[in-house]
Protein backbone atom coordinates (compact mmCIF):
# COMPACT_ATOMS: atom_id res chain seq x y z
CA UNK A 1 0.00 0.00 0.00
CA UNK A 2 2.81 2.36 0.75
CA UNK A 3 4.05 2.07 -2.84
CA UNK A 4 0.81 3.13 -4.25
CA UNK A 5 0.21 5.76 -1.90
CA UNK A 6 3.80 7.07 -2.90
CA UNK A 7 3.03 6.66 -6.74
CA UNK A 8 -0.17 9.00 -5.80
CA UNK A 9 1.27 11.36 -3.99
CA UNK A 10 3.83 12.17 -6.83
CA UNK A 11 0.79 11.95 -9.62
CA UNK A 12 -1.08 14.74 -7.46
CA UNK A 13 2.15 17.34 -7.29
CA UNK A 14 4.70 16.61 -9.62
CA UNK A 15 3.27 19.36 -12.21
CA UNK A 16 3.94 22.20 -10.18
CA UNK A 17 7.13 20.71 -8.80
CA UNK A 18 8.36 19.63 -12.14
CA UNK A 19 7.84 23.51 -13.59
CA UNK A 20 9.41 25.07 -10.80
CA UNK A 21 12.59 23.12 -11.23
CA UNK A 22 12.48 23.55 -14.96
CA UNK A 23 11.98 27.68 -14.31
CA UNK A 24 15.44 27.48 -12.00
CA UNK A 25 17.56 25.40 -14.72
CA UNK A 26 16.12 27.64 -17.82
CA UNK A 27 17.04 31.10 -15.71
CA UNK A 28 20.63 29.57 -14.83
CA UNK A 29 20.80 28.76 -18.75
CA UNK A 30 19.63 32.40 -19.58
CA UNK A 31 22.21 33.92 -17.16
CA UNK A 32 24.92 31.52 -18.38
CA UNK A 33 23.97 32.87 -22.01
CA UNK A 34 24.37 36.23 -21.10
CA UNK A 35 27.54 35.95 -18.96
CA UNK A 36 29.69 34.30 -21.78
CA UNK A 37 28.43 36.75 -23.69
CA UNK A 38 29.36 39.93 -21.39
CA UNK A 39 32.64 37.96 -19.55
CA UNK A 40 35.02 39.85 -21.79
CA UNK A 41 33.36 42.91 -22.35
CA UNK A 42 32.79 44.10 -18.67
CA UNK A 43 34.89 46.66 -18.53
CA UNK A 44 33.84 48.33 -21.94
CA UNK A 45 30.38 48.45 -20.76
CA UNK A 46 28.38 51.60 -20.51
CA UNK A 47 27.16 52.40 -16.96
CA UNK A 48 23.44 51.77 -17.83
CA UNK A 49 24.50 48.10 -19.59
CA UNK A 50 26.53 47.39 -15.82
CA UNK A 51 22.98 48.29 -13.92
CA UNK A 52 21.39 46.57 -16.07
CA UNK A 53 22.69 43.58 -15.47
CA UNK A 54 23.60 43.97 -11.96
CA UNK A 55 19.50 44.01 -11.94
CA UNK A 56 19.51 41.08 -13.54
CA UNK A 57 21.33 39.79 -11.35
CA UNK A 58 19.50 40.32 -8.49
CA UNK A 59 17.31 39.02 -9.99
CA UNK A 60 18.54 35.79 -10.92
CA UNK A 61 19.05 35.26 -7.23
CA UNK A 62 15.67 36.07 -6.24
CA UNK A 63 14.59 33.72 -8.80
CA UNK A 64 16.55 30.52 -7.29
CA UNK A 65 15.59 31.92 -3.74
CA UNK A 66 11.61 31.96 -5.02
CA UNK A 67 11.83 28.53 -6.18
CA UNK A 68 13.28 26.75 -3.40
CA UNK A 69 10.91 28.91 -0.95
CA UNK A 70 8.10 27.75 -3.17
CA UNK A 71 8.75 24.41 -3.11
CA UNK A 72 8.94 23.77 0.52
CA UNK A 73 5.61 26.23 1.30
CA UNK A 74 3.66 24.30 -1.31
CA UNK A 75 4.91 20.72 0.46
CA UNK A 76 4.33 21.79 3.71
CA UNK A 77 0.70 23.30 2.59
CA UNK A 78 -0.06 20.28 1.12
CA UNK A 79 1.09 18.24 4.15
CA UNK A 80 -1.38 20.08 6.54
CA UNK A 81 -4.04 19.94 4.16
CA UNK A 82 -4.03 16.65 3.28
CA UNK A 83 -4.13 15.04 6.60
CA UNK A 84 -5.26 18.17 9.61
CA UNK A 85 -7.96 19.74 7.59
CA UNK A 86 -11.48 18.53 6.28
CA UNK A 87 -9.53 16.76 3.34
CA UNK A 88 -8.17 14.66 6.23
CA UNK A 89 -11.62 12.65 6.60
CA UNK A 90 -10.76 11.17 3.41
CA UNK A 91 -7.58 10.66 3.69
CA UNK A 92 -7.80 8.45 6.71
CA UNK A 93 -10.14 6.63 5.19
CA UNK A 94 -8.07 5.28 2.81
CA UNK A 95 -6.85 1.28 3.54
CA UNK A 96 -3.64 2.41 4.95
CA UNK A 97 -2.10 2.30 8.47
CA UNK A 98 -1.31 5.91 9.67
CA UNK A 99 2.55 5.22 9.68
CA UNK A 100 1.89 4.37 5.64
CA UNK A 101 0.11 7.57 5.16
CA UNK A 102 2.10 9.64 6.58
CA UNK A 103 5.20 7.90 5.64
CA UNK A 104 4.11 8.51 1.81
CA UNK A 105 3.72 12.26 2.17
CA UNK A 106 7.07 12.97 4.07
CA UNK A 107 9.32 10.95 1.39
CA UNK A 108 7.36 12.44 -1.27
CA UNK A 109 7.96 16.18 0.30
CA UNK A 110 11.52 15.49 0.85
CA UNK A 111 12.49 13.78 -2.85
CA UNK A 112 11.13 16.79 -4.24
CA UNK A 113 12.88 19.31 -1.75
CA UNK A 114 15.79 17.21 -3.04
CA UNK A 115 15.28 17.63 -6.50
CA UNK A 116 14.91 21.37 -6.03
CA UNK A 117 18.40 21.55 -4.37
CA UNK A 118 19.19 19.17 -8.03
CA UNK A 119 17.92 21.77 -9.81
CA UNK A 120 19.52 24.99 -8.02
CA UNK A 121 22.74 23.13 -8.55
CA UNK A 122 22.31 22.75 -11.74
CA UNK A 123 21.69 26.38 -12.60
CA UNK A 124 24.17 28.13 -10.55
CA UNK A 125 26.89 25.48 -12.17
CA UNK A 126 25.76 26.75 -15.86
CA UNK A 127 26.32 30.72 -14.39
CA UNK A 128 29.61 29.71 -13.22
CA UNK A 129 30.61 27.45 -16.15
CA UNK A 130 30.18 29.89 -18.45
CA UNK A 131 32.94 32.31 -17.08
CA UNK A 132 35.18 29.43 -17.08
CA UNK A 133 34.14 28.47 -20.37
CA UNK A 134 34.99 32.14 -21.69
CA UNK A 135 38.43 32.13 -19.55
CA UNK A 136 39.61 28.76 -21.13
CA UNK A 137 38.30 29.59 -25.04
CA UNK A 138 40.25 33.29 -24.38
CA UNK A 139 43.37 31.80 -22.78
CA UNK A 140 42.81 33.78 -19.54
CA UNK A 141 43.15 30.55 -17.42
CA UNK A 142 43.20 26.86 -17.76
CA UNK A 143 40.18 25.14 -16.39
CA UNK A 144 42.00 22.12 -15.14
CA UNK A 145 44.78 24.24 -13.13
CA UNK A 146 41.87 26.46 -11.53
CA UNK A 147 39.82 23.11 -10.29
CA UNK A 148 43.14 21.40 -9.50
CA UNK A 149 43.90 24.94 -7.23
CA UNK A 150 40.92 26.72 -6.24
CA UNK A 151 38.04 24.48 -6.31
CA UNK A 152 40.39 21.63 -4.61
CA UNK A 153 41.92 24.07 -1.96
CA UNK A 154 38.25 24.92 -0.79
CA UNK A 155 36.91 21.35 -0.62
CA UNK A 156 40.48 20.39 0.97
CA UNK A 157 39.54 22.97 4.14
CA UNK A 158 36.17 21.64 4.42
CA UNK A 159 37.25 17.68 4.62
CA UNK A 160 35.66 17.18 1.22
CA UNK A 161 38.32 14.70 0.16
CA UNK A 162 38.55 11.59 -1.41
CA UNK A 163 35.68 9.26 -1.91
CA UNK A 164 34.59 8.57 1.91
CA UNK A 165 34.71 12.60 2.23
CA UNK A 166 32.73 13.86 -0.57
CA UNK A 167 30.14 10.95 0.16
CA UNK A 168 29.72 12.14 3.66
CA UNK A 169 29.63 15.64 2.46
CA UNK A 170 26.58 14.53 0.03
CA UNK A 171 24.76 12.72 3.00
CA UNK A 172 24.93 15.22 5.28
CA UNK A 173 23.37 17.43 2.41
CA UNK A 174 20.69 14.72 2.42
CA UNK A 175 20.05 14.54 5.90
CA UNK A 176 19.77 18.45 6.36
CA UNK A 177 16.96 18.27 3.59
CA UNK A 178 15.13 15.61 5.57
CA UNK A 179 15.84 17.09 9.06
CA UNK A 180 14.48 20.80 7.68
CA UNK A 181 11.35 19.29 6.44
CA UNK A 182 10.75 16.73 9.66
CA UNK A 183 10.76 20.10 11.74
CA UNK A 184 7.70 21.56 9.69
CA UNK A 185 5.98 18.00 9.96
CA UNK A 186 6.41 17.65 13.24
CA UNK A 187 5.50 21.00 14.05
CA UNK A 188 2.28 20.39 12.32
CA UNK A 189 1.90 17.45 14.25
CA UNK A 190 1.83 19.63 17.39
CA UNK A 191 -0.36 22.40 16.41
CA UNK A 192 -2.91 20.38 15.18
CA UNK A 193 -3.62 19.56 18.80
CA UNK A 194 -4.65 22.99 18.97
CA UNK A 195 -7.94 23.21 19.00
CA UNK A 196 -8.42 26.75 17.77
CA UNK A 197 -5.99 28.24 15.53
CA UNK A 198 -4.18 25.29 14.22
CA UNK A 199 -1.75 27.11 12.06
CA UNK A 200 -0.45 29.39 14.95
CA UNK A 201 0.48 26.10 17.26
CA UNK A 202 2.29 24.77 13.76
CA UNK A 203 3.87 27.98 13.99
CA UNK A 204 4.67 28.27 17.42
CA UNK A 205 5.83 25.01 17.75
CA UNK A 206 8.45 25.27 14.17
CA UNK A 207 10.01 28.11 16.01
CA UNK A 208 10.81 26.05 19.57
CA UNK A 209 11.76 22.79 17.59
CA UNK A 210 14.27 25.13 15.35
CA UNK A 211 15.23 27.59 18.27
CA UNK A 212 16.08 24.57 20.89
CA UNK A 213 17.51 22.31 18.16
CA UNK A 214 20.08 24.93 17.16
CA UNK A 215 20.93 25.78 20.66
CA UNK A 216 21.49 22.16 21.51
CA UNK A 217 23.60 21.96 17.53
CA UNK A 218 25.38 24.63 18.43
CA UNK A 219 26.27 23.35 22.14
CA UNK A 220 27.38 20.37 20.88
CA UNK A 221 29.29 21.20 17.54
CA UNK A 222 31.32 23.76 19.91
CA UNK A 223 32.57 21.44 22.18
CA UNK A 224 33.51 18.53 20.11
CA UNK A 225 35.12 20.99 17.58
CA UNK A 226 37.07 22.53 20.51
CA UNK A 227 37.68 18.93 21.72
CA UNK A 228 39.03 18.44 18.04
CA UNK A 229 40.89 21.97 17.47
CA UNK A 230 42.80 20.62 20.71
CA UNK A 231 44.01 17.04 20.12
CA UNK A 232 44.24 16.68 16.29
CA UNK A 233 42.61 19.39 14.27
CA UNK A 234 44.39 22.75 15.47
CA UNK A 235 46.63 23.17 12.23
CA UNK A 236 44.22 20.92 10.08
CA UNK A 237 40.79 23.59 9.38
CA UNK A 238 40.10 20.32 6.99
CA UNK A 239 39.38 17.84 9.82
CA UNK A 240 37.78 20.07 11.73
CA UNK A 241 34.96 20.90 9.40
CA UNK A 242 35.12 16.79 8.77
CA UNK A 243 34.35 17.00 12.44
CA UNK A 244 31.82 18.74 12.77
CA UNK A 245 30.45 17.48 10.02
CA UNK A 246 30.11 14.53 11.64
CA UNK A 247 28.33 15.43 14.45
CA UNK A 248 25.61 17.63 12.46
CA UNK A 249 25.09 14.52 10.93
CA UNK A 250 24.70 12.47 13.82
CA UNK A 251 22.82 15.03 15.23
CA UNK A 252 20.75 15.59 12.23
CA UNK A 253 19.73 11.44 12.00
CA UNK A 254 18.81 10.79 15.89
CA UNK A 255 16.64 13.89 15.34
CA UNK A 256 15.16 12.94 12.46
CA UNK A 257 14.24 9.72 13.75
CA UNK A 258 12.72 11.13 16.98
CA UNK A 259 10.86 14.06 14.99
CA UNK A 260 9.53 11.09 12.32
CA UNK A 261 8.21 8.98 15.41
CA UNK A 262 6.29 11.72 17.12
CA UNK A 263 4.38 13.02 14.32
CA UNK A 264 3.51 9.68 13.50
CA UNK A 265 2.65 9.03 17.18
CA UNK A 266 0.66 12.26 17.54
CA UNK A 267 -1.39 11.37 14.35
CA UNK A 268 -2.20 8.28 15.27
CA UNK A 269 -3.31 8.33 19.06
CA UNK A 270 -4.04 12.75 19.44
CA UNK A 271 -5.53 13.34 15.35
CA UNK A 272 -7.49 15.87 15.77
CA UNK A 273 -9.58 17.34 12.26
CA UNK A 274 -11.37 20.22 11.69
Amino acid sequence: MLGKLIKHEFKATWKYFVAIDAIAIVVGFIAAIVGFGVAGNIDDLPATMIILLSLGLAGYVFALVSAAVLTTVLNVVRYYRSLYTAEGYLTFTLPATTTEILSAKMLVAIIWQFIMALSLFISISLLVGSFLLYGSIHDLFDIQEFLDGVVYSFMEMLGIIGFWGTLRYLFNVLMTIVFNMLIFFFAISIGQLWQKHKILGSIIAFFTTRFVMGIFGFAVNMMSGAFSMLYDSATDPGKYFSHTTIVSLFISVVASVIMYVASIWITDKKLNLD
